[in-house]
């Protein structure tokens, strides 16, 4: 199959970027199983494995999408294309008009929350993750910090309550005085002590280690997640997830892999409990289900079924 994957971001991305990683997973192993890939990009982008084009504009993406391609795969674009065409939302945005047709979320409750029923779970090569040698008694957050929905507010506020040392990710100390809402939560001064350890931006194997040596992944959302990248990262380190059943994570933390709470007194049961999950059947479990080939081979299907005429529901 000749496919067109179209993103807004750079590929390969560097610290933050779930689409861009998305998006570049799902280009290596479409590519892997046989079928021509054309990407296309943000200026800057490249690909190992298959031919790049770079556009901004919508009408620098009608132009770059070459004319014998079967399917264009669009992926948060919102641009109408003169070919078949699967819509992949990733965003939190129910109501945003879609008058393109065949439109895919990322999770059931994604798709749930739009209204819609198609959804393929994002996916991971899930071998380019890793268990750590050793474990601290440390908890580990990563998010962009500065989004209030993301929790770090109550993350500082359980570390101080329940005396663990908080390892952060996901920007520096200093934005948290960017933004209105972080900035009226007092995070920035409530984060001085010395139990808060502020890691900047991460990637890589600096990354792998800090999701590796946790005690537990932290992940007090506030917010409708579409479908919580890092906290399966995390799971494919071995380390549990500690989480409010918010959005997709329900769907994602089982049993063998985490806990939920909503209150304190559901933390600290979780806490205590995590202590006693195996870091090689967390990995196991995230890997069996969300691994990149799984992933590809849905949307394969669902190429197909639009290419057959048929309309996603």
């Amino acid at each position: 199959m000749r496919i067109t994957l179209v993103t807004k971001g750079v590929v390969p991305c560097k610290g933050y970027g779930g689409i861009e990683r998305q998006v570049d997973w799902l280009t290596t192993e479409l590519v892997r199983q046989g079928h021509y890939v054309v990407l296309v990009a943000g200026p800057g982008s490249s690909h190992p494995l298959c031919e790049v084009r770079h556009a901004v504009t919508d009408a620098e993406c009608r132009a770059a999408i070459p004319s014998d391609t079967h399917i264009v795969h669009l992926h948060a674009w919102k641009v109408e294309v003169p070919f078949p065409t699967l819509n992949t939302e990733r965003g939190h945005l129910p109501d945003y008009p879609r008058p393109q047709p065949n439109w895919s979320f990322i999770s059931a409750r994604h798709a749930e929350l739009h209204g819609r029923k198609t959804f393929v779970y994002n996916g991971f090569p899930v071998d380019d993750y890793r268990l750590a040698k050793s474990k601290n008694d440390h908890l580990f957050f990563m998010a962009a910090i500065a989004r209030a929905g993301k929790g770090l507010n109550r993350a500082v506020d359980l570390a101080k309550k329940f005396d663990f040392t908080l390892d952060i990710a996901g920007g520096s100390r200093w934005k948290l005085l960017g933004r209105s809402k972080t900035r009226r939560e007092g995070v920035f001064f409530k984060s001085l002590s010395r139990r808060y350890r502020f890691n900047g931006v991460v990637d890589g194997e600096e990354k792998l280690r800090l999701l590796g040596e946790s005690k537990a992944f932290l992940n007090p959302i506030a917010w409708e997640e579409p479908f919580g990248n890092a906290p399966v990262e995390a799971m494919l380190c071995g380390t549990p997830v500690l989480t409010t059943p918010r959005g997709a994570l329900p769907e994602t933390v089982d049993r063998e892999t985490g806990r939920f709470f909503d209150t304190d007194e559901q933390f600290a049961r979780g806490l205590a409990e995590i202590g006693a999950l195996s870091a090689q059947r967390c990995r196991e479990s995230a890997a069996d289900r969300f691994p990149i080939e799984k992933t590809a081979k849905a949307y394969l299907d669902l190429y197909a079924r639009i290419l057959d005429g048929e309309a996603l529901p």
